[in-house]
């Protein structure tokens, strides 16, 4: 006759409280500019959440691994962290986000000087990301530009307005109107 009622949040988070209190500390240790003692944290995080059947998350978490290990020079590892995010990455089909951080990576380490892992990368990883999505571009290109004047009046869109702009899907108009 009743039913336990569950909560949507704590089932779809597979992280325990344990770790998110390493998870949280990973990233506090990143923000303060300490990614080479955060590094660690999410790959260990990676790899136990790819142990419990959560390849989504473990693939972000050792994402986030090569980019700590890339920031602090450490090479092979971020490499390796890298290898098994884009494994990952496209074992659970996500073909948004594999090519997006194989270009971040790829980046990444071409700047820091890792020239060879950025090319073992391409190398390895580069013919499989080729026909997936591609880099999205600009954030205006996804959203569209504001006009320049009302579309009804002409008034010049120079100033935020108390009322604002209301976005059509066919034209921009003032919200006034």
């Amino acid at each position: 006759m009743f039913r336990r009622i569950r909560r949507a949040a704590f089932q779809a988070n597979p992280i325990n409280p344990i770790q998110m209190q390493s998870l949280a500390k990973a990233n506090q240790l990143v923000a303060s500019g300490h990614p080479g003692q955060a590094a660690p944290l999410f790959a260990s995080l990676a790899s136990e959440l790819e142990t419990t059947a959560h390849p989504r998350r473990a693939a972000n978490l050792h994402a986030q691994a090569a980019h700590a290990y890339a920031d602090s020079n450490n090479e092979q590892p971020a490499l390796d962290q890298a290898r098994r995010a884009l494994t990952l990455f496209i074992q659970s089909q996500m073909v948004n986000r594999t090519p997006v951080f194989f270009g971040n990576i790829t980046r990444k380490l071409t700047n820091k000087g890792m020239n060879s892992a950025a090319d073992t990368i391409t190398a390895e990883f580069g013919s499989k990301i080729g026909p997936m999505a591609a880099q999205p571009t600009s954030v205006a290109a996804h959203q569209g530009q504001l006009p320049t004047n009302c579309a009804k009046c002409g008034a010049p869109s120079t100033k935020v307005m108390p009322t604002g702009w209301m976005i059509k899907p066919s034209s921009a108009t003032f919200a006034g109107h």
